[in-house]
């Protein structure tokens, strides 16, 4: 099981709770990040749009998290205050893939990770927000982008492996406007907890946001 740090963004929602991923991932509350919420967890994420400030407040439930050998992914935006590196800001390019879907922003990966085994460029990378400019010495470099800045890094210097990108794969997942990310979010939850996504495209299920039940006031 992974746990998927939540902090009301309504994208991390709709993944978690799609039918595809809602048996692998758990959603927790970021004011409720405590030893005892995740003790039972094979991996945590933390995605783009993450509450900064209270994961600083709780950055030991996470080392802990990583020294019993476990896996956390860091994606997007990211703080010096609770992360040993340093994340900045750069323009966001949406439109790469309309005036040249060939050359994605990210220029070089290593496609010998298990996240991006099999994948084509495109599939490795839809955009990029802000860049890596330092990142902890006993780290490894997984993608860079053309100008050589770094996308994507590794560690397992804390015991277990803590991997950070500025992708936003759960974000844009959950979003559901690009269409090929079902590659990439499928590797990475093979990779966070040995277990294999149904094959096919996400769904949302309307339920877990009382769809149902507003309909059914409206025929009352």
């Amino acid at each position: 099981m992974i746990g998927l740090i939540f902090n009301g963004v309504w994208s991390h929602y709709a993944m978690a709770t799609a039918p595809k991923y809602r048996d692998i991932y758990k959603l927790i509350y970021v004011y409720d990040l405590t030893d005892e919420a995740v003790a039972d967890l094979d991996a945590l994420v933390i995605p783009f749009q993450s509450n900064q400030g209270e994961l600083a407040a709780r950055q030991a439930v996470i080392y802990d998290f990583l020294n019993q050998g476990k896996k956390v992914f860091v994606e997007g935006d990211s703080t010096a205050d609770w992360l040993d590196a340093q994340w900045e800001d750069r323009p966001v390019n949406n439109y790469w893939w309309v005036e040249n879907p060939n050359n994605p922003p990210v220029s070089d990966t290593n496609y010998d990770h298990p996240i991006y085994q099999g994948l084509t460029p495109r599939q490795a990378c839809w955009h990029t927000h802000g860049v890596y400019t330092r990142i902890p010495q006993h780290a490894d470099v997984v993608q860079t982008s053309a100008d050589g800045d770094v996308i994507s890094w590794e560690t397992n210097h804390y015991g277990g492996t803590l991997f950070a990108t500025t992708l936003d794969p759960i974000v844009e997942h959950g979003v559901q406007q690009i269409s090929h990310l079902d590659n990439y979010v499928d590797r990475l939850t093979t990779w966070l907890s040995g277990v294999t996504p149904t094959p096919g495209r996400m769904t949302i299920d309307p339920s877990v946001y009382g769809a149902g039940a507003i309909a059914e006031l409206g025929h009352a």
